[in-house]
């Protein structure tokens, strides 16, 4: 059913704030565990966020990751699949809802199921990012917006990206999203009534 399918894969938008973000503006990429070197005259060899083969995300990873992100649903290309790491998962209460799933499990529980997905029923959501920050060690927080469909409401959420460095170069491990779901069942064709209101 176009419902389910086309519901089911606006996680990967994706956030479910599984794990706290350490708080980090702009330019300062650090976490509570960086022990880099400060603002001294010491010669610290700690690392640090702004070390090009840091273990932890720099400002231009994140870049890579959420543009990547943005491409898987707004025009799936095949090519992009390899910023999905081998454990990738997506969870999203928000879709598993709407698609009939039960609550609390992943929407899309490996790689392949993600990708599956797109083949059949792509999304192609116009997914624009509002904000990308904070971010932390190995995880980015955003928030996206999309407005399409039917009735062109504007659905708005917040995804956590957690990346890994396992294969050389970042990819996304899990997707953790949540939006206004009600505006996204309208856009896809659905409808719902209020508490308190009859159905016209």
């Amino acid at each position: 059913m176009r419902f389910v399918s086309s519901i089911a894969l606006l996680f990967l938008a994706g956030l479910g704030l599984a794990t706290p973000v350490n708080s980090v503006r702009g330019d300062v990429a650090g976490t509570a565990g960086d022990q880099g070197k400060g603002k001294g005259k010491g010669k610290g060899k700690g690392k640090c966020n702004d070390a090009p083969n840091a273990h932890c995300l720099h400002p231009n990873d994140v870049d890579t990751v959420v543009d990547a992100y943005v491409r898987m649903l707004s025009k799936w290309n095949d090519t992009d699949a390899q910023y999905l790491a081998d454990g990738f998962s997506d969870s999203s209460d928000s879709i598993n809802i709407l698609a009939g799933y039960p609550l609390g499990v992943p929407t899309f529980p490996t790689k392949a199921a993600f990708i599956e997905h797109q083949h059949v029923q792509p999304d192609n959501l116009p997914l624009v990012i509002t904000h990308k920050s904070p971010f932390s060690c190995d995880e980015i927080a955003l928030i996206w917006q999309a407005t399409f469909g039917i009735a062109q409401k504007q659905v708005r959420g917040v995804a956590i990206l957690r990346a890994t460095k396992e294969k050389g170069f970042w990819q996304i491990l899990n997707i953790d999203v949540e939006f206004n779901n009600l505006a996204y069942l309208l856009n896809i064709g659905g409808s719902f009534t209020p508490p308190g209101q009859q159905q016209q």
